[in-house]
């Protein structure tokens, strides 16, 4: 039978969550299961939910180390896996029933790595977000790599570059020495993803809902940093590096540059300039942000966007942005967010 080792860093993961977390992994069926649990430094009762699991469970693997990140704790549980077949899964979240069951036939026709549906969940709504007819002639590892750095709207919802909603042959990991960058705050996993997909040749799709990912305002995607604009710059430069190392060429370097215009209005205007929790006046964030506009590689992102390629708000927000309109596009933002939250819950 074939072993799979599931991964799952944990830091000050709320109890109920992360034991079902757990069961929904342990109750798996169709496979050996290896269970690594990495608690992170966490306080209070997460680190006794582990411990009790491993005592009452073999197949747990209890790793704790002191609060060093995500991707320390993503490697050691690499370090310490010995099955045919990896996947992440984050300790708030959880996979369905029969999952192991549905993608293990697949896998055995060689593929290095299994996309797999997931479902978003909010509080009392889930969003299934499964592309039921894939076209799989897009799973190719460049075309993959690319919609890292540059979207793909033919991908559909698939986050290719999530550490969730895959099945990796493990051996793919090890014979290549592949492990996450330490220091990374934001990004890690696509990172991670993008060296990873460079040494696949199999990857494909199945269209199973087998993972549900809790949307948490408290996780570091929603979460307001007065450091955004550095923490996502050390991420855009491992991507530069990437494209180096390899010899991507000019298709890559087109798409980074296209990756930074959407930082730009993306991460670093959700969670930095426009976010709720910054104190700043909003005049002061706006004269940080046209500076931002004016220096490279920025600038030459702004104004190489293809508008053909976007649509509605897309192109409103990048004609706000040209004409460096920032009271608007700060209202615009500050609309989208209210709209946002009347419309779904998030989980604490």
């Amino acid at each position: 039978m074939s072993k799979i080792s599931v991964i799952v860093p944990v830091y000050n993961t709320d109890t109920e969550y992360l034991q079902k977390c757990i069961d929904s992994i342990l109750e798996q069926k169709g496979a050996d299961t290896e269970l690594i649990l990495i608690n992170d430094g966490s306080v209070g009762d997460a680190p006794g939910v582990c411990a009790r699991a491993a005592k009452e469970d073999s197949r747990v693997i209890y790793i704790s180390q002191e609060n060093s990140g995500v991707s320390v704790a993503r490697n050691k549980g690499l370090d310490a896996a010995t099955g045919d077949y990896i996947m992440f899964v984050d300790s708030d979240d959880f996979i369905s029933p029969g999952l192991f069951e549905r993608l293990l036939p697949s896998m055995g026709k060689g593929l290095d790595i299994l996309f797999f549906g997931y479902c978003t969940s909010y509080v009392g709504r889930e969003m299934n977000r499964v592309i039921s007819s894939p076209d799989l002639s897009l799973f190719t590892p460049d075309t993959l790599q690319l919609a890292i750095l540059n979207a793909n709207p033919r991908l559909g919802p698939l986050e290719v570059g999530a550490p969730w909603g895959k099945l990796i042959r493990r051996s793919v990991i090890e014979d290549n020495g592949l492990r996450y960058t330490p220091g990374l705050k934001k990004g890690q996993d696509t990172v991670f993803t993008l060296n990873l997909l460079e040494h696949c040749s199999l990857v494909s799709y199945e269209s199973v809902a087998g993972y549900h990912y809790r949307v948490s305002k408290q996780s570091i995607s929603h979460r307001f940093s007065a450091d955004m604009v550095a923490i996502m710059e050390k991420t855009l430069g491992a991507y530069s590096s990437f494209i180096e190392r390899y010899a991507k060429g000019p298709v890559y370097r087109r798409a980074l540059l296209n990756k930074f215009y959407r930082v730009l209005t993306g991460e670093y205007m959700d969670l930095y300039f426009t976010h709720p929790d910054n104190p700043a006046p909003s005049s002061d964030m706006q004269r940080e942000f046209l500076a931002l506009c004016e220096a490279e590689p920025y600038r030459s992102a702004i104004a190489g966007v293809e508008i053909s390629t976007l649509t509605g708000l897309d192109r409103l927000e990048h004609h706000l942005v040209l004409c460096k309109k920032t009271k608007a596009l700060w209202a615009m933002h500050k609309m989208l967010r209210a709209a946002k939250s009347l419309i779904v819950k998030d989980y604490k």
